[in-house]
């Protein structure tokens, strides 16, 4: 081996892990349990073991350098892997005591997380779970957010192995209950859209501007769950994931119906931390987001 191991104090790995969590010498301190000149002198015995500084002060603040960031997701997975040798038996759901990190857009937030919170409180009470709503959904989050898995729609690339959680396709949503699949074009041409500004333009609208439909935009929003709540009730019209627009509609006067054209579908999928390698977990934690879904 390129490093002799006997040489090296493995329980550095834990504090370095600290560190790139929390960016700050104090709060990682905090978190191990360690007075912040501890800290300060394993962090400079972290230095010398990967000849790399770690933390740098940029202005006010302190930033990870280019290697720690990219020894994040190693860092994980060897701690991960240590954990479950040292841990008794096969993985067991109800003796876990692990925190997990989904990232994910509001609007899947708005399908899977109470069902799925209280779902895991049934299966899993030692576990917790800490839930990322973003817009920004890449595999950055993996190794920059300590994130254990994203809820990606299908729309978005990835390098990474996806599973599909669930199929899913565009709806006009209204909130008046003229609205029917006869009539769906001709309101869409008719009446005032709220609309989510999303990255890249909805395939919806390319697809009916194809038509000759040019959407008479009245309300611009940053939130994908805020079309629904502007548009229920009211004589505004707009599209909309179906899964999340018939939760929302179970409590608001809100109106489905299906797109008046062809346009493709949609799904949305499961994609894994590359460097979590508990595999008997992540079959078990997907199992667990399908049966959420089908409860949702």
């Amino acid at each position: 081996m390129a490093v002799n191991l006997a040489s090296a104090d493995l329980n550095l790995l834990v504090l370095l892990d600290a560190l790139i969590d929390e960016v700050s010498v104090t709060r990682a301190a905090e978190r191990v349990g360690l007075s912040q000149p501890a800290m300060s002198h394993a962090l400079r015995r972290i230095r010398k073991l990967f000849d790399d500084e770690i933390l740098v002060r940029h202005g006010a603040r302190s930033v990870l350098t280019p290697r720690a960031e990219r020894l994040q997701g190693p860092l994980r997975e060897v701690l991960h892997r240590t954990a479950g040798l040292l841990g008794q038996g096969e993985f067991d759901p109800r003796r876990d005591a692990r925190e997990v990190t989904i990232a994910m857009n509001t609007s899947a937030a708005f399908v899977v997380g109470r069902e799925l919170a209280t779902a895991l409180a049934e299966e899993a009470p030692g576990m917790s779970l800490r839930i990322l709503t973003t817009r920004d959904l890449s595999d950055a989050s993996f190794t920059q957010a300590g994130v254990d898995l994203m809820l990606m729609s299908e729309a978005y690339d990835t390098e990474q192995p996806r599973r599909r959680l669930y199929d899913d396709e565009w709806v006009v949503v209204a909130g008046r209950g003229d609205l029917t699949g006869a009539n769906a074009a001709q309101l869409l041409a008719e009446r005032p859209h709220v609309v989510y500004e999303s990255r890249r333009t909805l395939r919806p609208y390319d697809v009916l501007r194809g038509h000759g439909i040019t959407p008479a935009v009245h309300t611009r929003v940053a939130d994908t769950l805020m079309p629904l709540h502007l548009i229920a009730g009211s004589e505004r019209v707009g599209l909309h994931r179906r899964r999340v627009a018939e939760v929302f509609a179970r409590e608001s006067p809100l109106w489905l119906a299906p797109f008046p054209f062809p346009v493709g579908r949609l799904g949305l999928d499961v994609v894994w931390n590359p460097w979590l390698g508990d595999a008997q977990f992540r079959e078990w934690f997907t199992g667990l987001l399908k049966r959420v879904v089908g409860m949702s």
